[in-house]
C-alpha cells in the first residue's frame, strides 16, 4: 500500500482524490490474478470478459457506474450482456491516507467497498466476497 502524498494546504481528505473518471484496468487486474490468485482457466476467461470495461465517474457526493454492452461467442453462438449504468451516493464510513471504506447498496445488497490507492491515479477494489463475486480478486482502476 502507498500513502498518498499531500501538499501542506491540502486537508488530507483522500476522498477528494476520487473525483474524476476511472476505468477498470484489465492489465493490472490480470497481473494480480497471475501472481496472487488460484483461479481456473474458466474463471479467468469469465473475468476477462467483464473486467477492463466498466467506468466509474465520481463527484463530491455520488458515483456513476457504467458497463457497456458486451458481445461474445459461447458454444458457437453470439451472446450479449446488456450494458447498464447506475448512480449511488457516496457513503464514506472511514478513511486512512490510502484507503476509503464506503457503504454500497449496489445490486440491492448492503456491503462495504474498500477502495485502496496504489497511487493518486490507480486504486483497486476487492471483489472477493461481494454480491457479484466470490473469487477473491482485486479489480484495478486507472484515472482517465
Amino acid at each position: 500500500m502507498t500513502t498518498i502524498p499531500f501538499d501542506d494546504e491540502h486537508d488530507k481528505d483522500i476522498v477528494a482524490n476520487l473525483v474524476g473518471t476511472w476505468k477498470s484496468n484489465w492489465q493490472l487486474t490480470k497481473q494480480h490474478i497471475d501472481v496472487e490468485c488460484k483461479l481456473t482457466e474458466e474463471n479467468i476467461i469469465g473475468l476477462e470478459l467483464l473486467m477492463g470495461k466498466m467506468t466509474i465517474r465520481y463527484n463530491e457526493t455520488s458515483a456513476v457506474f457504467t458497463m457497456p454492452e458486451i458481445r461474445f461467442i459461447k458454444d458457437g453462438k453470439e451472446r450479449v450482456l446488456e450494458g447498464w449504468s447506475f448512480e449511488e451516493n457516496i457513503n464514506v464510513l472511514g478513511q486512512t491516507n490510502s484507503q476509503i471504506a464506503c457503504l454500497s447498496k449496489a445490486f440491492s445488497f448492503d456491503f462495504i467497498n474498500l477502495i485502496t490507492f496504489e497511487n493518486a491515479d490507480t486504486f483497486w477494489l476487492y471483489v472477493g466476497h461481494s454480491p457479484i463475486s466470490d473469487l477473491h480478486v482485486r479489480e484495478y482502476f486507472s484515472r482517465i
